[in-house]
């Protein structure tokens, strides 16, 4: 954690893609950039670590965010180069190089989607005015348990519908936390391994049982993410 920025968030390739739930290689492809066709491609954007090699490679919290919405895309069959050109025009829109996490992004996000993809041939996207359009199917809800500040996305609450399990950059590097406390769910985990019980733990951290018991389903849900 030495090369940490404090407020930034910092993720290696491997960490970043078992919470969005993608494969490192991939990850590092679209940050590091690869070659195609005797050709080679730029990164998607420019990560907020200056990339150092293949394996070394760190990411920040907002390159999270932007790895989670370019991830969802990719799981209706965009291609990425039609994902390269939302991004450029999006990057044109809001001023900023990760656009699909900024508050402009989240609270203008359809109009912004419908400027970025206008005269696409993509198939999947499709008449965005319907509620079956890719913005509101696909990229929408991937905003829905951020939280976002003036500059962008702020923290992201890990459990879809619950305010207990949360990455926040500015606390314990961005790494998964229980909010209340700020005990990791990793150690969470430990934990209750080593004592046997999630009473007991919750006893002797003094922490609500039902939070460890959340902290625990987090994990759970890497845990299948890694042996995917």
């Amino acid at each position: 954690m030495s090369d940490a920025v404090f407020g930034i968030g910092i993720y290696t390739a491997p960490e970043a893609a078992r919470m969005v739930g993608m494969q490192p290689t991939t990850l590092r492809r679209w940050l590091l950039g690869y070659d195609h066709d005797a050709k080679r491609e730029a990164p998607l954007w420019q990560a907020q670590y200056d990339p150092t090699d293949d394996e070394g490679m760190l990411l920040g919290f907002r390159d999270l965010v932007e790895a989670r919405i370019v991830n969802a895309l990719r799981g209706k069959k965009i291609g990425l180069p039609t994902i390269r050109i939302c991004l450029d025009r999006a990057r044109a829109i809001v001023g900023q190089e990760h656009p699909f996490s900024t508050r402009q992004f989240k609270t203008d996000g359809k109009t912004i989607f419908l400027e970025i993809t206008r005269g696409l041939d993509e198939p999947q996207l499709i008449d965005l005015k319907r509620s079956q359009g890719v913005f509101s199917r696909v990229v929408a809800p991937t905003l829905d348990d951020l939280d976002f500040g003036k500059d962008g996305a702020e923290r992201w609450w890990l459990l879809h519908g619950r305010r207990t399990i949360v990455a926040d950059p500015e606390r314990s590097f961005g790494q998964p936390i229980i909010a209340e406390n700020g005990m990791t769910t990793a150690r969470v985990a430990q934990a209750v391994e080593a004592e046997g019980s999630v009473e007991r733990v919750g006893k002797i951290y003094e922490i609500k049982p039902r939070l460890i018991r959340d902290a625990l389903a987090y994990e759970s849900q890497l845990g299948l993410r890694r042996a995917a």
